[in-house]
């Protein structure tokens, strides 16, 4: 409980720090090599306080910074610093709005190209991920996404969005599917608790872009899943149907 909180607390005041620096540098120039370098250093400190042992496989595939679509299960809160600090910061998510709410931390959110997703109204959501695609196209970014939605509450693949497969198309970038396990042992939102332990992020080899835009949104779920469940460890049976609709990259 108490390293849960300081974790929590860390998490929230680096927040505040790190995001206060970059935006007033970002009031200028929004420098990426500014946002990389906050985001590594509050990645660090978090998965430190909380005793992650982290193991990073396949990270050779993606070490040339060339922009990619990632998309993994999503067990913890953890997940996201995991992958801020795996991909040295050169990273966007699409997160909940109302990150997007809060003092300096949604500031610097929005500044830096990360895009706000308002799961109440599809059509505001749409337009965020034009704008978020447009941007991409003038320079593009990597972009990471978990198409559960939401965080599985026993390490178990949920139903996956085909909306993220849907964006992930559109954005014509090769996609990188990983996995994440052992976040939620360290980590759990259910029992506000930190338990350090070893974690291991896998990245599996990219699906070329020219591939991706062949490929129907079935295919590409289900290629997607199946092999995110074979990192995990789990069985994959083919869905007839992708659950519709978006998520959002949850912290909380």
């Amino acid at each position: 409980m108490l390293r849960a909180a300081i974790t929590a607390m860390v998490m929230t005041l680096l927040a505040l720090v790190l995001g206060t620096i970059a935006l007033l540098i970002g009031l200028v120039y929004p420098s990426r090599r500014v946002i990389a370098f906050a985001a590594v250093v509050w990645s660090r400190a978090i998965l430190s306080l909380a005793g992650v042992r982290l193991t990073i496989v396949g990270k050779e595939l993606v070490a040339d910074r060339v922009p990619r679509f990632f998309m993994g299960n999503h067990q913890s809160a953890l997940d996201i610093p995991i992958l801020l600090l795996a991909l040295d910061g050169h990273v966007r998510f699409m997160a909940k709005d109302t990150l997007f709410r809060i003092p300096v931390f949604g500031w610097v959110l929005m500044r830096y190209g990360y895009a706000p997703i308002n799961r109440s109204s599809p059509r505001v959501t749409l337009r965020t991920i034009e704008r978020m695609l447009e941007r991409l196209r003038r320079t593009p970014i990597s972009i990471a996404v978990f198409p559960e939605g939401t965080r599985s509450s026993d390490g178990q693949l949920l139903t996956f969005r085909r909306g993220t497969m849907k964006v992930g198309q559109r954005s014509g970038l090769p996609i990188v599917p990983f996995s994440i396990e052992g976040s939620l042992a360290v980590y759990s939102r259910d029992r506000f608790a930190a338990h350090p332990g070893p974690v291991k992020l896998i990245f599996a080899e990219s699906i070329p872009a020219e591939e991706v835009a062949t490929m129907s949104t079935l295919e590409l779920h289900d290629r997607v899943k199946a092999t995110i469940a074979r990192l995990l460890g789990q069985t994959h049976e083919p869905e007839p149907v992708p659950a519709p609709g978006l998520m959002a990259a949850e912290v909380s």
